[in-house]
């Protein structure tokens, strides 16, 4: 039998691309950390004395807003 992959306390990091001065991160991934997956974000820097660093971010994901096509939507009178 195959062993099934555990992506338990993984994360993958996907580089953007972004305007130099601009404020969105350029590196944007998720995290999985006991069953839950996190946003991450990430912003690459240079430090004083020359050395480039990532800092970043880790969130829940925002949840997704359901949209509803206006055509199925049925209202009716509550009373």
């Amino acid at each position: 039998m195959a062993k099934q992959y555990d992506d338990n306390m993984t994360f993958v990091l996907f580089v953007q691309e972004v305007e130099e001065g601009s404020k969105k991160p350029n590196t944007k991934g998720y995290l999985t950390f006991n069953g839950v997956k996190y946003d991450l974000a990430a912003w690459s820097g240079t430090s004083q004395g020359g050395t480039r660093y990532l800092r970043g971010n880790m969130q829940l994901p925002k949840p997704k807003e359901e949209t509803v096509a206006s055509s199925s939507v049925t209202e009716e009178a509550p009373f």
